[in-house]
């Protein structure tokens, strides 16, 4: 089985998941992808953790709507809209890809899949009390989603935890970068399209 991936830098993805910090022992991990496409990311993301975290329960939750969505993927980009609707699918992901990145990992135990926008995830668990050790970000890549959810995951994040953002370059970062540091959050490192975002305390 090999499992593909859309985007770069997934090097510096498998440097982050290796060096995520454990202050304490945790009793449980929790990880995320907004947007799983193929599965490369999440795939990733669990292989490089689970030998690290031994008997900690784990689980990693895979949120994307598919589905061929017409959405804004990025900001101002007024060629994709006409008579006011968005019209390019930027970019396409079928059910297709959905139903083979599930046949992929359904022999996962730790991978929980929520086929939802990320709109939808976050209102469902408003209220869940979960704690997540590291986000990968790579939805919709406008300032105002990106905004909505690194805030909504960083007031579920602990010290270390870590927020990664795909194509942090194609958005408005400094507002990211300034909101997200209410709760100490601090770039640790960034490539030309990935940057990632460390709780400090």
């Amino acid at each position: 089985m090999t499992i593909r991936g859309d985007s770069s830098e997934y090097e510096l993805l498998k440097e982050w998941c290796e060096t995520l910090p454990f202050f304490k022992q945790p009793k449980t991990v929790t990880t995320c992808e907004v947007g799983v496409r193929e599965g490369l990311g999440s795939q990733i993301i669990m292989m490089t953790l689970k030998p690290r975290i031994g008997n900690a329960e784990y689980v990693h939750y895979a949120i994307d709507p598919y589905g061929d969505l017409k959405y804004q993927h990025f900001d101002n980009n007024q060629q994709w809209k006409k008579n006011g609707e968005w019209t390019f699918k930027a970019p396409t992901y079928s059910n297709d890809m959905r139903d083979q990145m599930v046949k992929d990992f359904g022999g996962n135990p730790n991978f929980k899949f929520y086929n939802m926008t990320d709109l939808q995830y976050m209102d469902i668990f408003n209220l869940s009390k979960t704690i997540y050790d590291l986000v990968f970000l790579d939805g919709p890549h406008t300032t105002k989603d990106i905004l909505r959810e690194t805030l909504w995951f960083a007031e579920r994040s602990r010290k270390g935890s870590r927020i990664i953002i795909d194509d942090f370059n194609l958005c408005n970062f400094e507002v990211i970068r300034a909101a997200v540091s209410y709760w100490d959050f601090k770039v640790l490192q960034s490539g030309k399209n990935k940057v990632c975002l460390q709780r400090e305390e």
